[in-house]
């Protein structure tokens, strides 16, 4: 293997997180093969965090802004590092000991390869079970494993298969491209960075499990709703970038009915949350947003079963008075 090991950055940021970063940084810095460089971003922690990260002397470089958010604090991350490689870490992930290797190999098979991600494991809240990431996507016919992704950007319209930003290396001369993390998306950010280097490079997804991804009750994405409604941010505002609006074109209904299905999701969970209104509202975006027979069926399935479960707990309110 040759020295590009030496150009591999990894940018952590961390919010309040003493409880976990010691673990994250510790993971890093046992790695098979060392980064050039692992940049700490504390944003703005008023816990112990600080003194935590004090500890790891001169082995991380860690750099205190004040609280901007997590896209702030990898964008500041981004910029402040050397490497031609960047690896992602957030503050309350794991990584197994050889992720930087397995990865770094892919990038060396493939000199064109911009983007590579690995499985990892989940770990639900206050349970054993450990869920594999990539396990949804192994029948799926537009994804394939362990060779250079032909279309990523169509795979990536309909579905965020990287899943999370630890899993993630990426070239900087990519994001170079295509800018960094936009700070107006409170989530989602990250679906949305993918997307716009999906137009510009190839991806690959590599099989081994290479990470634990914790879940605790201060994870973003446990409030599904909101990701979901970033998640429909982000597909409509692609329509405002040049490239990916050819690309748009090109793949219309794969787009189309993309954005119809999140808009169904959407409209599901304002039905769970009590918001009859929201939901239904949805539902109708969702069949407006593609004129055809496939989405209007997938519409009727939506609403029905939606309209079926309205009415009978009326009878069952009926009965009960």
């Amino acid at each position: 293997m040759n020295m590009m090991n030496n150009k591999i950055s990894v940018v952590i940021p961390v919010y309040n997180g003493e409880a976990f970063i010691s673990e994250a940084i510790q993971s890093v810095l046992k790695q098979t093969v060392r980064p050039y460089e692992v940049v700490v971003v504390n944003d703005g922690s008023v816990d112990g965090t600080a003194e935590k990260l004090a500890l790891f002397g001169t082995s991380i470089t860690v750099i205190s802004i004040p609280n901007g958010g997590v896209s702030n604090a990898r964008n500041v991350g981004i910029q402040a590092s050397w490497g031609e490689l960047i690896a992602f870490l957030d503050a309350d992930d794991i990584w197994y000991e050889d992720k930087l290797k397995r990865q770094l190999e892919v990038f060396e098979r493939y000199p064109d390869l911009g983007f590579c991600c690995c499985d990892y494991v989940f770990l639900i809240k206050r349970s054993d079970l450990k869920i594999n990431h990539f396990a949804r996507f192994r029948n799926d016919d537009d994804i394939i494993f362990d060779a250079p992704l032909p279309l990523p950007f169509d795979v990536l319209v309909k579905r965020n298969f990287v899943g999370t930003c630890s899993n993630v290396m990426i070239r900087k001369e990519v994001l170079n491209r295509v800018g960094l993390f936009d700070v107006n998306y409170r989530q989602a950010e990250d679906y949305d960075l993918w997307l716009r280097c999906s137009l510009v490079t190839k991806f690959i997804l590599i099989s081994p499990v290479l990470l634990e991804k914790k879940s605790h009750d201060d994870n973003l994405t446990n409030d599904f709703l909101e990701t979901l409604l970033f998640h429909e941010k982000v597909l409509v505002n692609l329509q405002s970038n040049v490239l990916a609006k050819e690309k748009i074109a090109q793949i219309k209904h794969t787009y189309l009915s993309a954005l119809a299905l999140v808009r169904y999701e959407i409209g599901n969970l304002f039905y769970e949350a009590n918001d009859r209104i929201k939901a239904f509202k949805y539902f109708f975006i969702g069949l407006k947003t593609d004129l055809t027979p496939n989405n209007l069926k997938l519409f009727s399935i939506f609403l029905g079963r939606k309209l079926l479960r309205t009415m009978s707990f009326g009878l069952i309110k009926r009965k009960q008075a």
